[in-house]
């Protein structure tokens, strides 16, 4: 029995192509794309050191030119942004409303095939509010890191730029306004200046040679160049008006052509200022003629490309067939697009200690922290605005929903996540990687040490793959309860049809077959070294030399108010942290490792290994229970070591003053060993977690599990992050655990299961629908006591794990 029970036709052919080909070769398709998450819009190649381009805007009152937008940030209050349509290769659609500035900005980026990833396209359009008067500058840049050539030349209706590099060949560039854009009007006796009538009126440009390294930094280069410039422009007006006269933004922060000519540029700005409705498009192309984008074409794309989205988004997920009105579509498909709009390219290096981090209390030398080697990371991002870079735990809840939207950029991101590993499978749980990256992290949370370990959530996917294996080759599991339980003919034991696209129908079975097994067995390195990493650092320090199902296991990185490697950070733990603690979370997960070891040992026909892993898996779930399963509370707990009441410091010896005693919060980490699929359907222990889930003076809430019980001391208080805040991703983890676990398995638990899951799914569906009507974004976390979204938002990580649930796609 396993909560992942051939969840979704995960992979098809073309997926396991790319883990057989790892990152070699990159799908020409996936090349170019709105890979600049932190910005509101961006794109740049999946290459190093290549071409960037970005979107920068800004109102031109007294005030709001010294504000610039263009990298996602809470403070700037927009009302909304995000994607309604991403398909993730050739198509997105997003609104940006900035109240503050005045403006909506509509962008519809499109995509089509040719040589060195081939040509794009960007249409911004949108209206200045009433109210603005003075009108909003628009700026698109584009700026080269690397090596390569670009010149840039602005006309009366256009700008246009060439360039070459070695990784793109050549490439042209045209930057068009509407002939209808509309210029603010200026005072009359700016009017009267000649020098001044055309200024501002027609796109404009400048060119910078910046240092490689600080092209991400266009939009501090840009506002230095601008208020030189309008520095310049103040003085000659002063002299033809007079120092008091009223000025104009429109008139001062035009660009001026500066340095065009000049050779050696490798950061370029094209701006136009607009009033009203506006719309100016962007054309990159390629070499390949067959790959050329016209104007007049780019709204037939877009509209075509519309219609073939909401037709798969359907196909999909099956929304409107289940029932869910217009506008809860409508929420699912913006969640989805945002976060496929949400997927990244991110190079360049992270500081690393080569040294692990001594455990609390310990003192002991360590080396300072080095740059490591740049490498790339293809990864999705948890926040646009505060997270917009790669985080391990929540990679593989990601994953979850973009499995089933496109199977092969799905395997492309876990590839590209597996190739960070090291030789003892350690993968940074934080990717920050380049001086862009580190500009948004405090300091003390830049270093990546080797021994703070991550929920391994990567597996889900691989376990879906092993899943697809298994149908595919209907290879019959070993009966344990942390494998799926199918019958001679390989059915589900649940009576469950694999969900998801049916990605084989026009491939031939046998032929995908291969290539999948093929695949698993590249991945087998992965998931082995994966476990072997945890059961060498993560251990408990039990008595040497006992099994490691007896010692325990235990979260290194702990602080007396955090557990950061555990993914739940200020959960409640033992106080004070010792090195005798021993963590029940951790030993779920090691638990659940196993079992998908020995899932892919069986597909892989390696006999020895499966042998060796369902002893393991034995005695750790024996291990589970023995070691964390509190009779008198009725639930997991976490195990600290104290010294015993009757010790005698004179009379007992040393080695023998601790003994072990229960560390018991009722919350998300009491739940874990029954989301992954290790409590059995007719255990006693499944009803005491159930009665806990359905309390509302634990975890019961109208909107949500919350991630304390309410009883507990520490609920709500000090940072208050994981004390009480409903999070998507184990609320979907415990749905998906009781759909697939326990509501079509008979036991003496089913009926309740059942209650739990349609009420749960029903709260948490409306919940965040309401909040997403009424902000218009995805949040972080939910409030127990009001259901309100808090916290980073667009938070279009896990949250949009409501989607699933919504299409009873676990």
């Amino acid at each position: 029995m396993r909560i992942f029970d051939t969840l979704t036709v995960f992979v098809a052919a073309s997926a396991a192509t790319v883990l057989a080909t790892g990152t070699k070769q990159h799908d020409s398709d996936l090349l170019w794309g709105t890979y600049r998450p932190n910005l509101y819009f961006g794109t740049r190649p999946r290459l190093p050191d290549s071409l960037l381009s970005g979107l920068m805007w800004f109102g031109l009152d007294q005030t709001n030119w010294q504000n610039i937008r263009h990298s996602c940030e809470l403070g700037d209050n927009l009302s909304e942004y995000g994607y309604q349509r991403h398909n993730g290769r050739d198509f997105g659609e997003q609104m940006l409303r900035d109240n503050d500035h005045g403006v909506e900005i509509k962008s519809e980026f499109i995509k089509v095939a040719g040589k060195n990833g081939g040509s794009w396209a960007v249409r911004f359009s949108g209206k200045t509010a009433e109210d603005n008067v003075e009108g909003v500058a628009l700026v698109y840049y584009f700026g080269l890191e690397g090596n390569g050539t670009m010149a840039m030349n602005v006309g009366k209706g256009s700008a246009k730029i060439v360039g070459k590099t070695d990784d793109l060949g050549l490439f042209s560039i045209r930057i068009v306004p509407s002939a209808k854009n509309k210029f603010p009007v200026i005072a009359k006796q700016l009017q009267k200046i000649p020098e001044l009538t055309s200024v501002g009126k027609k796109i404009s440009g400048i060119a910078v040679k910046a240092p490689k390294t600080d092209v991400w930094k266009a939009k501090d280069i840009f506002m230095r160049e601008m208020f030189t410039s309008a520095r310049k422009r103040v003085g000659f007006i002063s002299k033809h008006v007079g120092a008091d006269s009223e000025m104009a933004g429109s008139v001062l922060f035009a660009l001026d052509n500066d340095g065009l000519k000049k050779r050696d540029r490798n950061l370029f700005f094209s701006q136009m200022i607009v009033r009203g409705e506006f719309s100016f498009d962007v054309i990159y192309e390629c070499e390949d003629k067959n790959a050329s984008i016209s104007r007049n074409g780019i709204s037939t794309l877009v509209k075509n490309r519309r219609s073939e989205f909401d037709h798969r988004f359907e196909a999909t997920f099956g929304l409107r067939n289940k029932g869910f009105s217009d506008k809860q579509v409508e929420m699912a498909r913006d969640a989805v697009s945002s976060l496929v709009g949400g997927i990244g390219y991110f190079y360049g290096s992270g500081l690393v200690s080569k040294d692990p981090k001594p455990e609390y209390g310990i003192s002991q030398d360590v080396s300072e922290p080095e740059l490591s080697t740049p490498y790339s990371l293809f990864a999705t991002t948890p926040s646009r605005p505060f997270f917009p870079r790669g985080f391990l735990w929540d990679e593989g809840f990601h994953q979850l929903v973009l499995g089933q939207w496109d199977s092969k950029i799905c395997m492309e991101i876990i590839q590209s996540w597996f190739s960070t590993m090291d030789a003892d499978g350690w993968m940074a749980r934080e990717q920050i990687l380049g001086s862009e990256a580190r500009s948004k992290v405090p300091s003390e949370f830049q270093v990546q040490y080797p021994n703070f370990a991550n929920p391994p959530t990567l597996l889900f996917a691989i376990e879906k793959i092993a899943d697809v294996q298994k149908t595919l080759s209907h290879t019959k599991s070993p009966k344990h309860r942390a494998f799926d339980m199918q019958d001679e003919d390989g059915e589900n034991e649940c009576g469950k049809d694999i969900d998801g696209f049916d990605l084989l129908q026009d491939n031939d079975q046998s032929e995908n077959t291969d290539s999948m097994q093929e695949s698993l067995e590249e991945m087998v390195g992965y998931t082995q070294r994966l476990l072997k990493y945890f059961l060498a650092t993560q251990f408990g320090n039990g008595a040497a030399g006992k099994p490691m199902a007896e010692r325990g296991y235990r979260w290194r990185g702990r602080t007396m108010d955090h557990t950061l490697t555990s993914g739940l950070d200020d959960y409640p733990r033992a106080r004070p942290p010792s090195t005798g603690e021993l963590h029940v979370d951790l030993y779920a997960w090691v638990t659940y490792m196993i079992s998908v070891n020995a899932k892919m040992a069986l597909l892989s026909n390696d006999s020895e290994t499966l042998s060796e892993l369902e002893t393991q898996l034995e005695t750790h779930l024996k291990g589970l229970d023995q070691v964390h399963w509190n009779e008198q509370e009725n639930m997991y707990c976490d195990v600290t070591s104290q010294v015993r009441d009757d010790y005698d410091e004179l009379e007992d010896d040393e080695d023998s003053a601790y003994e072990r005693a229960f560390v018991c919060h009722r919350g998300y980490i009491s739940l874990l060993p029954m989301v992954l699929g290790l409590v059995p359907s007719d255990s006693d222990k499944l009803g005491h977690i159930l009665n806990m889930i359905e309390d509302p003076d634990e975890l019961w809430t109208e909107y949500g599990l919350r991630s304390l019980s309410k009883s507990d001391q520490y609920y709500g208080q000090g940072e208050n992050y994981w004390r009480g805040p409903i999070w998507l991703n184990i609320n979907y983890l415990v749905l998906s655990s009781l759909y697939r676990n326990y509501v079509s398995v008979e036991g003496p638990y089913q009926g309740q299961a059942q209650r739990i899951y349609s009420r749960l799914r029903e709260n948490l569906i409306n919940n965040v629908f309401a909040q997403y009507e009424s902000s218009h974004f995805f949040w972080e976390q939910y409030n127990p006591e009001t259901g309100a979204g808090q916290r980073t938002h667009p938070f279009t990580g896990w949250t949009t794990l409501i989607v699933p649930i919504m299409a009873e796609k676990y």
